[in-house]
């Protein structure tokens, strides 16, 4: 009876371990809408051929499976290899974005996602030197100049899985947009100069979403060709302001960041201070689920000439980075909304959880 109340623990706990992780991975937020929803059936054959990139590849005799559940799920048991995926969409932008977001949940174990035909992303290693990346959300930026606003848009996705279930196995699927950006009176989603220990995966040099030296924010730093860095990265970027704007009042928002943080904007330490009723300085602690809002002190922001943000992050383990926005400046009573909502998103999570495992 003991062992029984022991490994009934042990299942819990494990439980819990994989609910903090999905609410990582997971798109819970608010200001991230779905406009295109891939979730459902998708062409689907075994095997490997880079021809099947291409928009107008005859995909007519594949086989149809469901998107996310692994392929062993979809009838193919014990199938380790290469496999192909595909899906035809349509997409029509409410407005202007130079960039929009594939999400595509997670892969297991290594994945190149193209876009009408177009190599937009790639996580892990394929073989000869494989290495898996089942584990990371995959969050892949998307030039909005290669979608067809109200035409066909093709989405390929090649798939090598070395043992176990493979396939596109968890969730979400699509395509995203982050209204909370509208909110930023100056936009810093995009590209910022990254430093690192760690080399970039040569898949990734291939993606037209790469720049070298720089790194698309958000998106976990593993999704975007750094897979195993687990340390220290520093991100810069550079910014000057709209000739209209104030400097009083404002914050710099940083979305989620896995997981510890350091900020400096024009060479001066700036730190979060989270909602008024919190009063607590997170700065510089592992709260990898919580919004970054970091107040302006009078007199930091440069109206006139460039102005500089430092951002140095150390990740303990698993999926790093600053991996989910907002990202930009607005008004700091605009940021504080953010955070008591995602405030009050991980409570009712964490609640819900809890109140179903433990009462």
């Amino acid at each position: 009876m003991k062992n029984l109340i022991i490994k009934t623990h042990i299942i819990k706990l494990s439980l819990l371990l994989l609910f903090i992780i999905f609410q990582v991975a997971s798109v819970k937020s608010e200001n991230l809408k779905r406009l295109v929803n891939l979730e459902g059936n998708w062409k689907f054959s075994i095997g490997d051929d880079l021809a099947r990139a291409a928009t107008n590849y005859d995909d007519s005799d594949w086989q149809n499976v469901f998107a996310p559940k692994s392929w062993e799920e979809n009838g193919f048991y014990d199938y380790d290899g290469y496999a192909w995926y595909r899906k035809t969409f349509q997409v029509k932008l409410p407005f202007d974005n130079d960039y929009l977001y594939f999400h595509m949940g997670q892969i297991d174990d290594v994945d190149e996602v193209y876009l009408n035909g177009k190599l937009i992303g790639a996580s892990g290693n394929f073989p000869p030197k494989m290495k898996t990346a089942y584990d990371i959300p995959r969050m892949y930026p998307i030039p909005a100049s290669l979608l067809r606003n109200d035409g066909n848009n093709v989405i390929a996705v090649r798939v090598f899985d070395a043992t176990g279930g493979g396939g596109i196995f968890h969730g979400p699927l699509g395509v995203f947009v982050d209204n909370e950006q509208d909110r930023m009176e100056v936009d810093l989603t995009g590209y910022w100069d990254f430093e690192c220990g760690t080399s970039i995966d040569e898949g990734n040099l291939k993606c037209v979403t790469y720049r070298k030296g720089k790194i698309f924010v958000p998106g976990f730093w593993e999704a975007r060709g750094y897979n195993g860095l687990d340390g220290n990265a520093k991100y810069t970027k550079e910014f000057t302001l709209p000739a209209d704007m104030s400097t009083m009042g404002k914050a710099l928002v940083l979305g989620v960041i896995d997981d510890r943080d350091e900020v400096y904007l024009n060479g001066e330490k700036i730190t979060w201070i989270g909602s008024k009723q919190q009063r607590r300085n997170w700065s510089g602690s592992s709260n990898h689920m919580t919004y970054r809002v970091y107040p302006i002190r009078r007199g930091i922001l440069q109206t006139n000439g460039i102005n500089i943000i430092e951002v140095m992050v150390t990740d303990l383990t698993g999926p790093g980075g600053i991996y989910k926005g907002p990202i930009g400046i607005t008004n700091v009573e605009i940021a504080e909304v953010m955070v008591k909502r995602n405030q009050k998103d991980n409570r009712t999570s964490l609640e819900k959880f809890f109140q179903y495992w433990f009462d």
